[in-house]
């Protein structure tokens, strides 16, 4: 029977294009059997080169597609195919130069409009991007996508945006980036598992960017999986490289293992350039693990640049001018190309910072490294999600704590106000732009809701549609654009102002140089007290959860007052380390507590030297006076009953009592649309439910109503935020430290999306508490006191019960 070879030629290319290379190979040696004229030889055997590389013999591919293009015979739009398919090969095997001169020789080749001439635009672009050049990929992929979406191509539209959102992430648009890579996956991720696993491996890449360590970690684990169970090692191997390159600062020993690991596969398939590249890597975490040694790394940076890898041999520069530095021997300042990503700005602003500080030029280090934040800042201000504003902020950590620890050495107080309140709570600055509402959303966190009630169990349909809800929700907030505004930072002095006007004063504890530390503003006066070694703060606080959760649990009454006196004990520790070597500096009537890192969980108000005291807790003074210069009316509140709560509806009816006209919702009409209708209209509002804070996913924290949990992701999609929130809840006064002492919980949630401030508490609430004290808060808000006021006001009316409610954001 007579072969097609044209036809089966094109059948394997379908094949290929799709991820399914053994199946397009088989038709590709089914095709050469029959292939006759000069020119289908060469072009049948150009694509088996190309398979024969793919699959792991380079070598042969590459001999393979020589002698394709060697022959007599061959056309010029095929010869220009040759070449984009051999310029792949030279890019496989870490020949940059060589990939881009045959990639640009077969464009002219190749018919305008041609799906020919859109994939080497394609695949030129992946060049581009594997160099690091954004521009020259982005522009590349955008002439791509339009010629296939003209020929009516979705497959290969969606590589085009694929690449564009890797050009995005390169970047740093991460909000582009991750809209377009999700838009390519669900077209890809249809069509093989190679398709699928390479688009998930980019995605990956652009959450651990992000910062979201866990998340990213979890997807290149998925796609080096899936590379390996399809036996494909050179992509496995890219899989291991690009994961071990993200965790090199994050988890340097995990990395260096990893990228040794990568190095020797690809030294198996004979591919030198990429042993190169995870050279570099293992340099990255060498570094950061104090072990590098500078000469080996410019050896490396050479070698890599005669490669044709810029991006990397900058990268290799950095990391040997910062091991130099180490050694106390001489660098330069390093210069980068206009273009850089912003990961690669920062880590030359902190080795240009880190130089200035070994010259002994403080004051030029303190500004390079204003400079970094405030470019981190900017970076920040570009996404709109909470979630990624916070997670960014790793970025800045080296940076922020060089900041902090050189202002604290330096000793003045008023650039270690100025450092506390730049690098404290980054994404507090960032001027939020609430999202319009999303249909989608709100149907997905429905759904979720009508989940829950179920109680899935692991592994069943119902458990993985869950997982995957949550983790549509989450990507859909990912790609919310951000306002590009951060907001000023208040000067010291105006600050201080503002506490004199409000008899109130200021403490901001903090960690730096290994040790503790409380700067404490008055009206007119500011000290810097070093609290002595932080492990002793850290061993009190290893207890404190746990007591605070006992003490509000409902046991006999001889075991709760011996919780209640140990409770005690560790809050007198914790005072005499951290409130007590101050305390006659905090002298007003209301204190302002602006904690970072490890001190952000403290229960104020229980400690002994502010008992019975007014406390805020803004998150920034700069937060706090910009809360205070909003104005304020407290004359509508609404009320929330959950279920399975036996004081909630006491509780609540109870309260709603000081205010005209509330609305109270309790039993079957506390659905999460007539909680969210009720929020959109009221100034206070006040829900009484069981509530759980969710460390892993901080914005999935909810509170427990009779159609299901209500999230921190539904506040996206309220109407109007009231001014003043109360929690009755266990936990939701919580909060999540990411990298970067960034925050992220329910209080922050609310506070970001406008709130003025949140009453909530953060560990576990007593019935008779809340019950006692909440309602006869509303008593006085109504009658105008601030919150803050109010809530120590009803606490003090209590002093037998222990009240860990806290008033978060500007409480007066």
């Amino acid at each position: 029977m007579r072969v097609d070879a044209a036809a089966l030629h094109d059948q394997a290319k379908d094949l290929i294009r799709a991820g399914r290379l053994r199946d397009g190979r088989r038709l590709l040696d089914r095709a050469l059997s029959g292939a006759g004229d000069p020119d289908t030889r060469a072009a049948l055997t150009g694509t088996l080169g190309y398979v024969t590389a793919e699959l792991g013999d380079s070598a042969a591919g590459l001999r393979l597609l020589d002698e394709a293009l060697a022959g007599d015979g061959v056309a010029s739009h095929t010869r220009g195919t040759l070449l984009a398919q051999r310029s792949l090969l030279w890019s496989r095997l870490g020949r940059p130069r060589s990939a881009l001169a045959d990639v640009t020789a077969a464009l002219p080749l190749l018919p305008e409009g041609s799906a020919d001439r859109a994939r080497a635009l394609l695949n030129r672009a992946s060049m581009f991007l594997d160099q690091g050049n954004a521009l020259s990929a982005d522009a590349d992929a955008r002439e791509a996508a339009r010629a296939f979406d003209e020929l009516g191509l979705p497959v290969q539209s969606a590589k085009a945006r694929h690449n564009l959102g890797y050009a995005a992430l390169l970047r740093g648009d991460l909000v582009t980036a991750i809209q377009l890579l999700t838009q390519a996956r669900e077209v890809l991720a249809t069509l093989s598992e190679q398709l699928s696993a390479m688009s998930t491996q980019d995605l990956g890449e652009a959450l651990l960017t992000a910062g979201l360590v866990a998340e990213g970690t979890e997807l290149l684990q998925e796609a080096r999986t899936a590379f390996r169970r399809a036996r494909l090692p050179r992509l496995q191997a890219e899989a291991e490289f690009v994961l071990a390159r993200l965790l090199s600062t994050q988890a340097p020993a995990e990395g260096l293992g990893l990228a040794r690991v990568a190095a020797a596969r690809f030294g198996r398939l004979g591919l030198d350039t990429w042993q190169l590249r995870c050279e570099a890597v293992m340099l990255a975490c060498r570094c950061e693990l104090r072990a590098a040694h500078p000469e080996q790394a410019r050896r490396l940076a050479a070698q890599l640049r005669a490669r044709g890898l810029s991006s990397d041999a900058l990268m290799v520069l950095l990391l040997a001018a910062r091991a130099s530095l180490r050694r106390g021997e001489p660098v330069t300042d390093p210069r980068l190309p206009p273009a850089s990503a912003p990961g690669v700005r920062l880590l030359a602003l902190a080795v240009r910072a880190e130089r200035a500080q070994v010259l002994g030029r403080d004051a030029q280090a303190l500004a390079i490294l204003r400079r970094g934040v405030e470019e981190l800042l900017h970076w920040q201000s570009q996404h709109g999600s909470l979630d990624l504003q916070t997670s960014l902020a790793a970025h800045a950590e080296r940076l922020s704590r060089q900041g902090l620890d050189l202002a604290l050495g330096g000793g003045r107080r008023s650039a270690v106000y100025t450092w506390v309140e730049r690098t404290g709570a980054l994404a507090s600055r960032v001027a939020p732009l609430r999202p319009p509402s999303d249909p989608q959303a709100m149907a997905d966190l429905a759904e979720l809701r009508t989940l829950a009630q179920s109680a899935p169990k692991p592994g069943t349909a119902e458990a993985v549609q869950q997982r995957e809800l949550f983790e549509r929700v989450r990507r859909r907030a990912w790609q919310d654009e951000g306002s590009a505004r951060v907001n000023r930072l208040v000067p010291l002095g105006h600050v201080q102002d503002e506490l004199g006007a409000t008899d109130s004063c200021l403490i901001a504890p903090l960690t730096g140089l290994g040790r503790a530390w409380a700067l404490v503003l008055g009206h007119r006066r500011a000290t810097l007290t070093d609290l002595g070694p932080v492990d002793r703060v850290r061993q009190e606080l290893a207890g404190l959860p746990a007591d605070l959760d006992l003490a509000a649990a409902d046991l006999p009454a001889g075991l709760h007052e011996t919780v209640r006196v140990s409770l005690g004990d560790r809050l007198v520790r914790l005072d005499s380390l951290v409130l007590a070597p101050v305390a006659r500096h905090l002298s007003a009537r209301r204190v302002v507590v602006n904690p970072t890192g490890i001190f952000s969980g403290l229960p104020w108000t229980l400690m002994p030297t502010l008992a019975g005291r007014p406390v805020t807790i803004p998150g920034s003074a700069s937060a706090w006076v910009s809360g205070r210069e909003r104005p304020h009316e407290y004359a509508l509140a609404g009320f929330a009953a959950g279920p399975r709560l036996a004081r909630a509806e006491p509780e609540v009816r109870r309260a709603a009592r000081s205010w005209p006209g509330a609305r109270t919702l309790v039993g079957g009409e506390a659905t999460a649309s007539a909680v969210a209708d009720i929020a959109g209209r009221v100034d206070v509002l006040h829900l009484a439910a069981h509530g759980r804070h969710e460390p892993d996913n901080p914005l999935f924290s909810h509170l427990e109503l009779v159609d299901g949990p209500w999230y921190g992701y539904d506040l996206d999609q309220l109407a109007d935020i009231p001014e003043v929130v109360i929690l009755s809840a266990c936990e939701v006064g919580a909060t999540t430290i990411r990298r970067g002492d960034e925050l992220l919980g329910l209080t922050t949630a609310w506070l970001h999306a406008g709130a003025r401030c949140v009453i909530a508490s953060p560990a576990s609430v007593s019935d008779a508490v809340a019950e006692a004290i909440l309602p006869d808060v509303h008593q006085r808000l109504a009658h105008g006191v601030m919150p803050a006021d109010a809530l120590a006001e009803a606490a003090a009316g209590h002093p037998g019960l222990v009240s860990t409610f806290q008033c978060y954001g500007a409480g007066w």
